[in-house]
């Protein structure tokens, strides 16, 4: 098995485990380990917790000043490699397809202030040097994590069905969250 693939893998059953701020440490380190046992992650978690109070305020200021259409179905939390490091970016699309990662070039809500500036991923590019593998894997597997998160904290944000997705722009695409309308 190939290094990208072994990563992809341990973010698939990671998917499976919901991570959020509450267990997403535990999680994230766990499979962490799987890719390089020698890692210190001690500062890690005030990373991700610092990096999700950024998240949540980027994401309730730009929901208030730019609400998503009604027909939106799926938000995809891309992310990419600029010269400055690592760039997350919000985009929705009002087609969503499991096994069809095109909806996520849709970009039906394509707000202004996509871009959020969190210091979490500048402190993740710092293991794109030397551990590749491991700042692909702890950089995906944060933004399921920060995404989780708010989505439980905020689930009047998404009145009804509603996908999250993440990955970088030249990768794969991993659905990662689905709220579902409740039945009365």
């Amino acid at each position: 098995m190939s290094d990208i693939e072994k990563v992809d893998e341990l973010l698939q059953s990671l998917i499976k485990e919901i991570p959020t701020l509450k267990n997403g440490y535990d999680i994230l380190e766990k499979y962490a380990r799987n890719i390089d046992n020698t890692v210190d992650l001690s500062d890690f978690k005030n990373q991700l917790s610092t990096g999700y109070k950024q998240f949540e305020s980027w994401l309730n200021k730009l929901f208030a000043q730019e609400k998503a259409q009604e027909s939106i179905q799926a938000f995809n939390f891309g992310i990419f490699e600029n010269e400055n490091g690592i760039q997350l970016y919000i985009t929705g699309s009002t087609e969503w397809g499991f096994d069809d990662d095109d909806w996520a070039s849709n970009n039906d809500y394509f707000p202004k202030d996509r871009y959020p500036s969190i210091t979490l991923y500048n402190d993740l590019y710092d293991f794109w040097d030397d551990k590749f593998y491991l700042g692909l894997f702890l950089t995906i597997s944060s933004t399921i994590t920060l995404a989780n998160t708010y989505l439980v904290a905020n689930p009047s944000k998404f009145p009804k069905e509603i996908v999250f997705a993440t990955g970088f722009d030249d990768g794969d695409l991993y659905n990662f969250s689905r709220k579902t309308e409740e039945k009365v």
